[in-house]
């Protein structure tokens, strides 16, 4: 039984959090400040750490950087909650490398599963929408909305695309680092990521195989870079990207990929695509071959993809 340390002042908070992770298989123990903190990371060498940052008889961050230099500890997962605004607190928790940021009042399920992600255990299942039946008629259920998580540091860029995206009908969601993007991906489920390949506290590689670990299916990733790196593209093509865009990019031509993306999942049309890349490309070649009609006794002309 895998065992979480929950480092809370607020008794109601700390019993409300015990009472949820056992009820899901953890050992839970409670810690009110930072000294029972001390004694029990040693005693207990938890699996993971739900830590309050504002503590009596400690700062919480403090607390943790000295558990980061004890070997018992140093690599234990570090899930940090806190009632604070200042910003300045997510660039220190990144670098404690916590995994997850958490401002009060929290969803609790959401930083249930985002424990269970910290602890490698089982992925997130993805509800299917749910409508409600109504007379016959010949109307179908309406689509669900789909949405769209973009992982982007230039809050400006970020904020271009959501409202574009937004008028295009979609639902969006904004992460500015790697840090918050696996809680963020826990609470839309995305249906297509927007990710920005360099960003604080991570690579966005690194962040697309993270993401990819929590849903059983895979979740379509466009990758946005600045950077003119070959080997960019060829490991967004190793991640199963379904495209590739350089800045500055063609925002209609951007728009124009998720909609074939987000239309019909997996391949777009049109392998001629410049931000499709070469796998994706290469695939929709190979179909359109053995898709042609045998009769005809013709194949269409294989695309040349650049």
């Amino acid at each position: 039984m895998k065992k979480i340390l929950i480092i809370e002042d607020d008794l109601r908070i700390a019993t409300a959090l015990q009472i949820r992770f056992k009820a899901n298989g953890y050992q839970a123990v409670t810690a009110p400040d930072a000294i029972a903190a001390r004694t029990l990371a040693l005693q207990l060498k938890p699996d993971l750490i739900c830590l309050d940052i504002s503590l009596p008889g400690g700062d919480g961050l403090r607390l943790a950087e000295e558990l980061r230099q004890r070997p018992g500890s140093r690599g234990t997962p570090m899930i940090f909650v806190t009632a604070s605004k200042d910003p300045d607190l997510r660039r220190r928790t990144m670098e404690l490398g916590a995994a997850g940021l958490f401002d009060k009042p929290y969803d609790a399920e959401e930083l249930l599963q985002v424990v269970r992600h910290a602890l490698g255990e089982t992925t997130m299942t993805r509800k299917a929408p749910q409508y409600e039946l109504g007379p016959p008629g010949p109307s179908p259920a309406p689509s669900p909305v789909k949405k769209i998580l973009i992982i982007e540091d230039d809050r400006k860029i970020a904020m271009a695309l959501t409202i574009r995206l937004k008028s295009a009908g979609y639902g969006t969601t904004m992460a500015f680092d790697a840090l918050t993007v696996i809680t963020a991906a826990v609470k839309l489920k995305p249906d297509l990521l927007l990710l920005d390949v360099s960003m604080p506290a991570g690579n966005g590689f690194t962040v697309a195989e993270r993401v990819q670990t929590l849903f059983p299916a895979a979740v379509p990733i466009i990758f946005i870079t600045a950077s003119k790196q070959p080997a960019f593209r060829k490991r967004a093509d190793e991640l199963g990207a379904a495209g590739f865009f350089e800045k500055p990019y063609d925002p209609d031509k951007l728009m124009a990929a998720i909609s074939r993306i987000l239309s019909a999942p997996g391949l777009t049309s049109d392998p001629t695509d410049p931000s499709l890349t070469s796998e994706k490309a290469s695939a929709l070649q190979l179909a359109m071959l053995l898709t042609a009609s045998p009769s005809s006794g013709q194949r269409p002309p294989v695309p040349q993809v650049q």
